[in-house]
């Protein structure tokens, strides 16, 4: 097959036009090219479908001009043999023979023999040649086809003949006698004749079946070019298959197997199946390899011939490079090249700097990748092609084919003539997937074959023999190779090269455009889909005082949020063009392609010295440095194999060699530093551009960086500086450490050089934050086995490294002096081993504490500072208490550990979180947070987290609590309650070894509604001055001793009912030694601990009061005393002894009854109160005693040891460990033996406060506590307890007023020989009632001509009948006695309760005189003393003898009669 382009692309057609009529059907055959919707199925393929197929219609040639042609492109010296490897021609896959005939005569004298002559010459179908490889077979299969033309002016000359002898058989036309002579007989035979009639001219008008023709044409040219097609794929795979299954065979040749299975993937080339022909090339390339893989393991000429090691070519260039090989003339050809590259550079410098075709373009014929550059067919065919060029030539085919897949510019271009041909260069779509393929399988390959060449230089360089300058030799090496590698991106970046991406429009190169370029990233990040927003690390790990606290506000005039925004829309001009598929994969591989063109633009320049890593800029984060805190070493991968080589000093001063380039553009870059900078910049940003529209922002990003380096070597700071501001945040966020410290330094530079002070500091402050941190990561990778890490000293740095930290630090501090505001940055960037000691500390003589924190110094030796501060807050944070801790005079922090005492003069008790640790040098505060972010708030606006919780245990902690000896507070509920007064809380406070001089008690409620009357506070016990009144809501109070105490009293109110009050106690104090305060938040019970209950009887004369008392909650309470005290007007009698002992459960409530008389000398008062009496019940509840008895024994038993100091730590733990575990059954346990049971040791839980104490002492503290606890196993409770006081509570009991109080009597007669009732019989009753109105005050009493009275026997009816006035009405007199007599019938024996009383009690209210209506009766509130309510009658059955027979069979009574019964005569004694 060819080697043209245009005809690799389309299909043949080969017509025959003997009659010169091809011009004037040419226009409309073009209408149906290319031919649409092509399907081929194959028996052993998928179906395969072609969108569009080209095809190039060629006029028939002579059969030797035929033979004479081998290839198209390039004329082969090796003559053409039919028997040859098939597929070295491109023949027709249809021929065409086109005439026109008028009538039948001329077809039948003349037409018809030239067809037959023309069919008999061209188009006979190839026949069959089996499967010999000899004969052509149908490699070169065909069809043919034949067209018939008529003219407009045709249609009235074409007639039919003369009409036939035969009756019934009319005469045919021309084009019915084509189709009977040349279609075949049988009915699967192919029409193979068509006919177009088309106008005489282009004015006259189509004819109608035009159109119809036209489209019979399509069809008839898809079928014949498939059948072609078919017949030859079938061909080549047999034979293919035969071929292969020789491959073991002596002498078998991978070349000409390769030719043929070429021609295979020609022809689906052909037709437009790119990717199959693509899958033909791609085994052809895993079968070089493999015959690569036999050629060295096999012995002799096995496999039928070798590969060249190199081509005459590469070796001419090498010995034209180093001087072998000179002719006439060459010096003058030097010369012009020379002159030509430089006038090359001055055109790249007055071009367009954001045009990048300037600096990769290449004239076609100097495109390494060309299938075409030379003969590659005929010598594969020839077994005289190296491995290089064959490699190349298959790739280059892999190339073509998917550009054209792609439908790439540059293939449209290369096939202009095709457009013409066709006459439709309608702009197609471009497949950016394809293109990415392209590039990615360009840059695999080029690494490849820049390698392969390498070899093959050196292979020539070992063949000739030459002065063996190895420094020379290695410069032409890597010329050559440099220069095709330049070359062959270049070709692939033309060749792919589309305007289908939408590319950002900004450009590194234009100072202009750097606000825009800072911008890119967030145009990424936030204007496309899919790609996540990155935030900077920096301003998330920098705090400043006064200032933002991040990075990129550090010049606040590069940019600001407006301008962003409108910079943003620049960038992307229209955003509502939607993403095309591939679009990001083909950016990313065109960018990784300039990145390799750069790298090879890099090797060049580096052995000029022109291009330097930033690691030679005499950085902090130099290589050595590096390994030394990393243990890693850079190795570097852009020279391989023997082209590496290590100069000496002398060597690389030398002036390097520059022959063996050929690319014009590595040319020019080596003439001098500033073209090299050019192109360098020139292509970095084509990098960072194609990058940000990938959406690889991190690529783009170090695209960045490398132009803010070589910014910074020209000394251009300010633009440098604006590129560093952006990079650190990168290299921040994505943790590389070592980069971002060098950006940071560098960015320092910058910074000093422009005079910008503050942001010169805060870029200093992140970068020995870094550099502490990466020896500190280090030096933890190094020792981790080590259990001393934080108190090591740091790794040891060259003197280099050491002077440089020692030179930054101090220009750090010295220029922080002239800030205006302070900077806040985190403690653990410049300070290790931070430590704070859970074990507090006490003064000897005053209260407060001390706290030990233990740190060390990252960067360098020593370092004095001003203050370090602590702050701890409180675990539980219910009121969000703080304390600050503080040191006392200067302190010099070294590089090993160093501990530094923190004080503070404030007493708490609990375990506290250790929230911030304060270093301040100057102007720089050193900061670490242990909590959340919220922490840098104050206490009071902080907000707890949700899981704050469960990190606690993460936090260091300190557990604090007050001396031995020291102030105490403490908040209590009353021992003292009076129900008629105001509800108290008492404080009780002890001075401890403090002589107070003046002080000031604040209790702060924390319960909603809790209002504190602190202006009627008053003193309960103890000797203390109060002073003021309290307006400002505290006590202040003077004149209080050493080992003195006081319990005070507060009245409270609270809006709703609260089980419990919190608050919290705050007590400031001055002694000689200072002021000092104690805090202490406290929650109490606020219900009251018994409820009593109270029922009244009222009699005649007396007042029956019983009152239940009972818990008010589940703890069990022993009453002491209860007693009622008679008054002036009432006389009390009590049912118990004085003094008598009670002990009171939850479901055993005490039961007194109290009788109240009336002093009959005293009348009542008219008020209330003073009627009242009072109820006072002296108590003790048992949760306290018991709680008493057990701190009574600790504290007696502590204050004989020598931990007697660490009493109120430990106190509290076990109080409160017993508080949580008692359940209400151990309660009723203990108050029913009257003994404790001690809780073990581990479920007092000491771990929790014993290990903040640490070390030996800890250890001491516990074997103690393990000791007590078993010598006291049991604490008896005795029967008059000391340690805790008695509880009092008075309450008021007001004797009810009543108007009346009835008595009643239901009496039953009783002669002497009533012994009982009996059911039925009548028993005569009387009720006898009369009244009192003692009970209530003459004042209040109602008239007594206006009483009515109504009574009414409630009865059961199934129990008794009444007879008689079972209800009336009656008045009397007070003290008069009215009778009224029934009679009961009982219903029922047995003990039947006597009936029910009801007495009402009603006022007449004479209605007004203007109506007439009956008075209205009100019904008055009255008791009835009922004195017969519980008394019963005995009634027995109304028999005296009754007879019952009982059968002894019978079972269940069913045998039992009465006899007889005898009822009584009457009632007998």
């Amino acid at each position: 097959m060819d080697a043209i382009p245009r005809a690799s692309s389309n299909v043949t057609v080969e017509y025959t036009d003997p009659s010169g009529l091809f011009p004037s059907i040419k226009p409309f055959i073009l209408e149906t090219l290319p031919l649409r919707n092509l399907h081929w199925k194959s028996p052993n393929r998928p179906l395969r479908s072609i969108d569009s197929l080209h095809i190039d219609l060629v006029p028939s040639q002579t059969t030797s001009e035929d033979h004479k042609r081998l290839s198209d492109a390039v004329s082969s010296t090796i003559p053409h043999r039919r028997h040859q490897i098939p597929g070295l021609r491109q023949t027709p896959y249809l021929k065409i023979y086109i005439l026109s005939c008028d009538d039948n005569e001329t077809y039948k004298t003349t037409t018809r023999k030239e067809v037959r002559e023309w069919i008999k010459t061209h188009g006979t179908p190839p026949q069959s040649s089996g499967s010999t490889l000899g004969s052509q077979g149908n490699h070169n299969a065909f069809e043919w086809l034949i067209i018939h033309v008529v003219s407009g002016a045709a249609e009235t000359v074409e007639k039919p003949g003369t009409a036939s002898k035969w009756p019934g058989r009319g005469s045919s036309t021309v084009l019915e006698k084509f189709k009977a002579d040349f279609n075949g007989s049988s009915k699967s035979a192919v029409d193979r004749v068509a006919q177009l009639r088309i106008p005489k001219s282009e004015s006259d008008k189509r004819p109608a079946e035009l159109a119809g023709q036209l489209e019979d044409l399509d069809m008839k040219l898809k079928s014949s070019i498939l059948t072609s097609f078919d017949s030859r794929v079938s061909q080549y795979e047999e034979d293919i298959r035969l071929k292969d299954s020789q491959r073991s065979l002596p002498g078998w040749n991978f070349c000409t197997f390769f030719i043929l299975k070429e021609g295979l993937a020609r022809g689906f080339e052909h037709v437009g199946l790119y990717e199959d022909a693509l899958i033909g090339y791609d085994e052809l390339a895993v079968g070089l390899d493999a015959a690569l893989r036999d050629q060295i393991v096999a012995e002799g000429d096995q496999h039928g011939g070798t590969f060249l090691s190199y081509t005459s070519d590469i070796k001419a260039k090498a010995e034209k490079a180093l001087g072998l090989i000179s002719e006439d003339g060459e010096d003058d050809a030097e010369e012009d090249d020379r002159n030509s590259r430089v006038k090359k550079v001055d055109e790249i410098h007055q071009s367009d700097e954001n045009d990048y075709s300037s600096y990769i373009a290449l004239d076609e014929h100097h495109f390494p990748l060309d299938p075409n550059k030379k003969p590659y067919r005929e010598m594969i065919l020839a077994n005289n092609i190296s491995v290089f060029d064959f490699r190349v030539y298959i790739f280059s085919r892999q190339l073509t084919l998917l550009l054209k897949a792609a439908r790439a510019p540059s293939i449209r271009r290369g096939r202009l003539s095709d457009s013409q041909v066709t006459g439709k260069p309608g702009k197609e779509p471009k497949d950016l997937t394809l293109l990415a393929e392209v590039c990615e399988r360009a840059s695999e390959f080029i690494s490849i074959g820049s390698r392969t060449l390498r070899h093959d230089l050196h292979a020539v360089l070992e063949d000739v023999e030459h002065d063996r300058n190895e420094p020379r030799v290695a410069d032409v090496i890597n010329n050559i190779v440099y220069s095709w590698t330049y070359s062959a991106v270049s070709q692939v970046l033309i060749q792919t090269a589309t305007d289908s991406i939408e590319m950002p429009k900004t450009s590194l190169r234009n100072t202009r455009d750097l606000m825009n370029t800072a911008v890119l990233a967030n145009f990424v990040a936030g204007t496309r889909p899919g790609v996540p927003k990155r935030s900077s690390s920096l301003s998330a790990n920098t705090l400043t005082l006064g200032q933002p606290s991040s990075f990129e506000n550090l010049s606040p005039g590069l940019h600001n949020g407006a301008q962003n925004r409108t910079l943003l829309a620049s960038l992307n001009p229209d955003g509502s063009i939607q993403q095309k598929t591939g679009q990001l994969e083909f950016a990313s591989s065109r960018g990784n392609l300039f990145l390799y063109a750069r790298r090879t633009l890099e090797n060049l320049g580096r052995r000029h010295g022109w291009f330097k890593n930033w690691r030679d800029l005499g950085l902090l984060y130099d290589s050595e440095t590096e390994y030394a805190v990393t243990g890693l070493k850079e190795i570097s991968l852009d020279e391989t194999g023997e082209g590496s080589q290590n100069y000496t000093a002398a060597e690389s001063r030398a002036k390097p060699f520059l022959r063996g380039i050929e690319n014009p553009h590595l040319m020019a870059a080596v003439k001098s530093a500033k073209n090299f900078h050019f192109i360098y910049e020139a292509l970095t940003d084509q990098i960072f551009c194609y990058y940000v529209s990938a959406n690889r922002t991190r690529s783009a990003e170090m695209a960045m960086a490398d132009i803010a380096v070589i910014r910074y070597r020209a000394g251009d700071y300010a633009t440098a500086a604006s590129y560093f501001h952006q990079m650190t945040p990168f290299y921040s966020s994505s943790h590389w450490g070592v980069l971002e410290g060098a950006m940071l330094e560098l960015y320092g530079r910058c910074l000093k050089c422009l005079g910008r002070k503050g942001d010169y500091v805060r870029i200093l402050l992140k970068l020995l934050g870094n550099y502490a941190g990466v020896a500190q990561s280090g030096q933890k990778a190094r020792d981790f086995q080590s259990k001393r890490i934080n108190s090591a000293p740091l790794l040891s740095f060259s003197p280099t490294a050491r002077t440089m930290v020692s030179n930054y630090v101090n220009d750090l501090f010295e220029s922080s002096r002239s800030l205006l505001n302070g900077l806040s940055v985190p403690l653990k960037d410049f300070f290790g081993g931070i430590e704070v000691s859970p074990a507090i500390h006490h003064f000897k003589n005053k209260d407060g504490m001390l706290v030990q924190l233990s740190l060390r110094f990252l960067l360098g030796n020593s370092i004095n500072v001003d203050s370090v501060k602590l702050r701890l807050v409180n675990s539980a944070d219910v009121h969000s208490s703080e304390i600050w801790l503080e040191n006392s005079g200067d302190v010099v922090l070294k590089s090993t550990t160093s501990m530094v005492p923190l004080q503070s003069f404030v007493s708490v008790h609990g375990k506290y979180l250790v929230d911030c640790i304060e270093v301040r040098v100057g102007n720089i505060l050193f900061v670490q947070h242990h909590g959340s972010p919220s922490s840098s708030l104050p206490a009071g606006l902080q907000q707890p987290s949700a899981g704050e919780s469960g990190e606690e245990d993460d936090h260091p902690f300190v557990f604090c609590y007050p001396p031995a000896r020291g102030l105490e507070a403490k908040l209590s509920p009353p021992y003292h309650i009076n129900l008629g007064e105001l509800r108290t809380i008492e404080v009780a406070l002890k001075s401890g070894w403090n002589n107070i001089l003046k002080g000031n008690l604040r209790v702060k409620p924390a319960t909603a509604g809790l209002r504190l009357r602190i202006t009627d506070a008053s003193i309960v016990d103890g000797s203390v001055t109060l002073t003021g009144n309290g307006e400002l809501g505290q006590i202040d109070f003077t004149d209080f001793g050493p080992n003195s105490s006081a319990k005070l009293s507060i009245p409270y109110t609270v809006e709703d009912d609260q089980t419990s009050l919190s608050a919290r106690l705050e007590v400031v104090y001055d002694t000689p030694d200072g002021q000092f305060s104690y805090f202490s938040a406290t929650s109490i019970i606020s219900t009251l601990p018994l409820s009593v209950n109270v029922q009244d009887m009222f009699k005649n004369d007396s007042l029956m009061s019983r009152f239940t008392i009972s818990p008010a909650m589940m703890t069990p309470l022993r009453v002491l005393n209860c007693e009622i005290p008679s008054s002036d007007i009432y006389k009390v009698e009590s049912g118990i002894y004085h003094w008598e002992t009670l002990d009171v459960f939850p479901k055993q409530p005490a039961s007194l009854l109290y009788k109240i008389i009336p002093r009959r000398d005293k009348p009542l008062e008219t008020e209330t109160s003073k009627r009242s009496l009072a109820l006072t019940i002296d108590f003790a509840c048992l949760d306290e005693e018991c709680l008493g008895v057990i701190e009574d024994q600790f504290m007696r038993d502590i204050g004989s040891s020598k931990f007697q100091q660490i009493a109120r730590l430990l106190t509290p733990r076990l109080l409160d460990a017993f508080r949580s575990q008692w359940s209400a059954n151990d309660l009723e346990t203990i108050s029913l033996i009257r003994e404790v049971e001690m809780l073990s040791y581990e479920r007092v839980q000491w771990d929790s406060v014993t290990s903040s104490l640490g070390g030996s002492f800890g250890k001491e503290v516990v074997s103690w506590l393990k000791e007590w606890h078993a010598q006291h196993p049991v604490l008896p409770l005795p029967d008059i307890n000391t340690a805790v006081p008695n509880r009092q509570i008075i309450i008021p009991v007001d004797v009810p007023e009543i108007q009346i109080v009835h008595t009643a009597n239901l009496s039953i007669p009783k002669p002497s020989n009533l012994t009982h009732a009996t059911v039925g019989e009548m028993i005569p009753a009387t009720l006898t009632i009369y009244h009192t109105r003692r009970w209530c005050p003459v004042e209040n009493r109602e008239p007594e001509s206006s009483l009515e009275f109504s009574y009414e026997l409630l009865v059961n009816p199934d129990i008794w009948l009444v007879g008689g006035r079972r209800r009336g009405n009656f008045t009397a007199k007070e003290g008069e006695s009215r009778s009224f007599t029934v009679m009961l019938l009982p219903q029922r024996p047995g003990h039947l309760l006597l009936p029910g009383l009801e007495i009402k009690t009603f006022v007449t209210q004479m209605s007004d005189p203007e109506f007439v209506s009956a008075p209205q009766r009100k019904l008055v509130p009255c008791e009835v003393d009922y004195q017969n309510h519980a008394e019963t009658v005995l009634v027995s059955p109304n028999l005296r003898k009754t007879t019952v027979n009982l059968d002894v069979s019978g079972g269940g009574g069913v045998g039992s009669w009465l006899v007889e019964s005898e009822r009584r005569v009457g009632i007998t004694g």
